[in-house]
């Protein structure tokens, strides 16, 4: 981003609808009461781990948009005393929880779009790997409301799937070496 700005002979004009749009979403919490950011803090965790951890399913992930939705609506009727925000830890607890839920949503969305078990993460319904030679990351941005979720292919510009950097005869590991 710094390489975009320096390159940049003017800055822009700020978006004033866009900063407006900001604000509001950051202060909706603000003047109102009820809720318990903890408690909604807690079940993030439980839907993230039970629904979206490590061994993953369609179903699971599923449901987990269906939690995630709920725990949205609780927060978006979560408030926090108005007065000086800069040290109203409970504001800035609702806001990391609004971004915490935004963040949930993407990688549940992303672990839907990926029918593979590639990486870190084990889709239970989709046990191979799939081909490396068709690599591809997981892309997601935002669509208006919506999370939009796109493939691009990996570029193997190194070293390309069945080749090897090593020299023939040199050991797979650093295990086999020091052996």
């Amino acid at each position: 981003m710094g390489r975009d700005i320096a390159g940049q002979s003017t800055l822009r004009e700020p978006d004033e609808a866009v900063l407006s749009a900001e604000i509001d979403r950051t202060m909706a919490p603000v003047g109102r009461s009820g809720g318990n950011i903890h408690e909604l803090r807690r079940a993030l965790q439980d839907v993230m781990w039970d629904d979206v951890g490590v061994i993953r399913t369609a179903g699971g992930m599923t449901r987990a948009l269906d939690r995630l939705d709920g725990i949205e609506s609780a927060l978006m009727e979560t408030g926090v005393a108005a007065g000086n925000l800069a040290f109203n830890l409970t504001w800035h607890d609702w806001l990391n929880m609004r971004s915490l839920v935004d963040i949930s949503k993407v990688i549940t969305r992303a672990g839907l779009a990926r029918e593979n078990s590639r990486g870190a993460h084990y889709r239970e319904d989709f046990p191979e790997v799939g081909a490396l030679e068709g690599s591809y990351f997981t892309q997601a941005q935002m669509a208006g409301e919506d999370v939009e979720v796109t493939r691009a292919p990996v570029a193997f510009t190194i070293v390309k799937p069945g080749e090897s950097i090593l020299p023939d005869g040199a050991p797979d590991t650093l295990v086999a070496a020091a052996e």
